[in-house]
């Protein structure tokens, strides 16, 4: 029975203690209602928060049912509205959104544990969805069981349940929840895997969710243990001297061609496969002397020193280029204004008060001079630890239309590091954490054409 295959999960993997706090993330979908189901049958203290994205006109359908079964249950209920939803990149800003607010209520209400209904069929297709776009073993890891979230942590104690059991338990129960007609348009990729891969995988072989669950598992450990590896060898052999890296060419050289690799990878310098794939080549070579530029980074052999340094980008006298301190302020175009200012300290002109803005809080590590500038080829973000993304394939993903590409301002440090990309994103290790003192403000305001 599946009420007891999560009771013996949530013992077994003590997922959390009898007197932690549960909040409990309700969609009113099929998965999160039989989660909310089961954990009542395990007469679990919980609070529900709830999402309403606004996106559906059913959407407020759902929220009044929501708010009533709660009312009904004696749950506490946390709910808030997208009042103002993303036009570009929704369901990406939607998860945001979400996830924003479930950190808020998480602290704001002191609950110790945040559940989710994601379950094994979520796992196959987050891991199909990442060998098919990336390929990259660090970024393929699976959903996982329980992690770290805001003030407290993400549990999923539905990941070994498959879908069809969910369904089951629904039928059998008679659980009431909504159907999103969007999960079934073959216009996104999750689905078409969800639709059309995955079926065919589980007719090959009924075992294939247990299958992904512990490759996912494996992969975990594999990854855990590379990183200790990778973190040794730095220690021992790299020299580092402010943002430059250093090693000797014949340490490398006694490396395996294994060893070699996740040594490239764990220097920090965000390589593609592709760039990671040209250094071994090049570095497997006996030429005495040469040097590679990356996108932001150069690499220069020297006999037996190997260096690693930040392109210096040299500034041009440019109307495409600014450079910006704490206090400046400036008009990009006719329609476009930036301002950096200290947390406490924000001026704005009255001629751009009525126009769009974009708003970055930034920590004191925040560099107190960044530079602006249009895009170049290669330029690259930090989007997550460990995976760096091209500003064009960011675009691409965003379906950016192509005028809004040429508009877009990148914002760098000295060295030429991408720290963000105006008005669309910044970097993770430029976004304050939430633990984080907000320290700067960087603003940018824009005319759009309805006002103009």
């Amino acid at each position: 029975m599946l009420v007891e295959q999560v009771r013996q999960l949530i013992q077994t993997q003590q997922l959390w203690q009898a007197n932690e706090r549960v909040l409990v993330a309700v969609s009113t979908g099929v998965d999160s209602m039989v989660l909310l189901d089961i954990l009542e049958q395990l007469s679990v203290p919980m609070g529900v928060v709830y999402v309403n994205h606004c996106l559906r006109e059913v959407s407020y359908e759902e929220e009044a049912f929501l708010i009533a079964y709660c009312q009904d249950k004696q749950l506490p209920l946390y709910h808030t509205r997208w009042d103002e939803p993303a036009t570009t990149g929704v369901e990406a800003a939607a998860r945001e959104f979400r996830y924003t607010f479930f950190k808020e209520v998480l602290a704001k209400e002191n609950y110790d544990v945040l559940v989710t209904a994601h379950h094994s069929d979520d796992q196959i297709e987050t891991i199909l969805m990442k060998m098919v776009r990336e390929g990259n073993f660090f970024s393929s890891r699976g959903i996982q069981l329980t992690q770290s979230f805001g003030t407290g942590r993400l549990v999923r104690p539905l990941l070994e349940t498959t879908k069809a059991d969910i369904l089951a338990y629904s039928q059998e129960r008679q659980i009431p929840f909504f159907e999103d007609e969007t999960n079934q348009s073959l216009a996104m990729q999750r689905n078409r895997l969800r639709h059309q891969v995955i079926p065919l995988l589980k007719k090959e072989n009924p075992q294939v969710s247990q299958h992904f669950q512990q490759w996912s598992q494996q992969m975990d450990w594999a990854q855990e243990l590379i990183r200790e590896q990778q973190q040794t060898w730095i220690t021992q052999y790299v020299q580092k001297t402010g943002m430059q890296l250093q090693f000797q060419w014949s340490t490398y050289l006694k490396m395996s061609p294994a060893q070699r690799y996740f040594f490239l990878q764990g220097l920090g310098v965000p390589l593609s496969e592709k760039q990671c794939q040209q250094l071994m080549k090049l570095l497997d070579e006996k030429t005495a002397q040469w040097h590679v530029d990356l996108a932001g980074w150069q690499v220069q052999k020297s006999y037996e020193q190997v260096v690693f340094r930040p392109t210096v980008t040299k500034k041009l006298p440019s109307m495409s280029e600014r450079t910006l301190r704490i206090g400046d302020t400036c008009y990009l175009s006719d329609d476009e204004w930036i301002g950096f200012f200290l947390k406490d300290d924000i001026k704005i002109p009255k001629k751009v008060k009525l126009w769009s803005e974009y708003r970055q809080e930034l920590s004191v590590e925040f560099p107190i001079e960044c530079c602006l500038r249009k895009r170049q080829p290669g330029d690259k973000i930090a989007l997550q630890p460990h995976i760096s993304k091209k500003i064009s394939r960011y675009f691409i993903d965003q379906k950016i239309p192509n005028q809004q590409r040429e508009n877009a301002w990148v914002v760098t440090d000295c060295q030429g590091i991408v720290l963000g990309l105006l008005p669309y994103v910044f970097s993770y290790l430029s976004i304050a954490k939430e633990t984080d003192k907000i320290h700067y403000v960087l603003l940018y305001r824009r005319r759009e054409e309805a006002d103009k």
